[in-house]
């Protein structure tokens, strides 16, 4: 499974409204920006894996696989974080490791891991967020519940299912070259060339395939009415609501609960 792929289920989470859901990923990816400790992205991070195999069915095995390419850039961003952290900002250093003009401390150490699990709480909601919710579900829901332009939503959903249309066509054009005995390279360079040498072709197609769609929208009156029908009924419904509810309140316990113990810290000078 690819990290930005739909993956489609019978769940909790598959039935949620996608704009309800889109809302409360943004405003707690929002509030956790501001958390300068380790701890609090942490805990939303193992309360994202719970809700995508609990309440998305996903199974965890899945969640690895999607976040495992990306494993080793958050790695890199959270010891690059730990390195080039200014000791000089603590009031008290202790001095874990130094090594020429790199010093290594506690607070430093705290910073890489906030920022590590920060990122890593981000991509695990994304996870959430697109595993979880059909394409075509999301854009309907913008233009219903969001009031999204039609000709901005429909676009978008357009560019979205042509991706995987050309990668198909990219294959069929190396395949028929292959058939009439063209010799293609491996390696990094040769499908850089091979790329540009399709390049004209794909584009040729994607502009037939893109006038195909635009004819076939004109003729059946795409936005000449005010007001439009809708094949699939995407709401506002009861499960929503409670969804709604349930995740606010815990958040809000958690966050809570967070301050009571003085393990949330506001703002960069906290990681002094």
């Amino acid at each position: 499974m690819q990290f930005f792929e739909y993956f489609e289920r019978d769940s909790v989470l598959h039935r949620i409204n996608p704009s309800i859901k889109l809302i409360l990923i943004i405003i707690l990816v929002f509030t956790i920006t501001f958390a300068y400790d380790p701890y609090t992205p942490f805990i939303f991070s193992i309360l994202a894996i719970i809700q995508i195999t609990l309440l998305g069915k996903i199974p965890v095995k899945q969640i690895f696989k999607m976040i495992l390419p990306l494993s080793f850039i958050l790695a890199g961003i959270t010891v690059t974080s730990i390195i080039s952290y200014n000791t000089a900002l603590e009031e008290v250093s202790n001095i874990i490791l130094s090594w020429k003009t790199i010093q290594i401390t506690t607070g430093s150490i705290k910073f890489g891991l906030t920022i590590g699990f920060r990122i890593s709480c981000f991509l695990l909601y994304s996870i959430l967020f697109v595993a979880t919710t059909d394409p075509t579900d999301f854009i309907l829901s913008l233009i219903v519940q969001l009031r999204l332009n039609p000709k901005i939503g429909y676009s978008t959903l357009v560019g979205y299912r042509f991706i995987p249309l050309l990668s198909t066509e990219y294959q069929n054009i190396y395949d028929a070259h292959k058939i009439r005995g063209a010799k293609e390279k491996s390696g990094v360079i040769a499908k850089i060339k091979r790329f540009k040498k399709y390049a004209v072709p794909l584009m040729v197609i994607a502009a037939r395939k893109a006038q195909r769609v635009a004819i076939a929208m004109s003729s059946k009156c795409f936005c000449a009415y005010p007001k439009r029908t809708y094949f699939r009924d995407v709401r506002v419904r009861k499960i929503d609501i409670m969804y709604t509810i349930l995740f606010t309140a815990l958040s809000i316990i958690i966050f809570a609960l967070l301050i009571k113990f003085n393990i949330l810290n506001w703002g960069y000078r906290s990681l002094r």
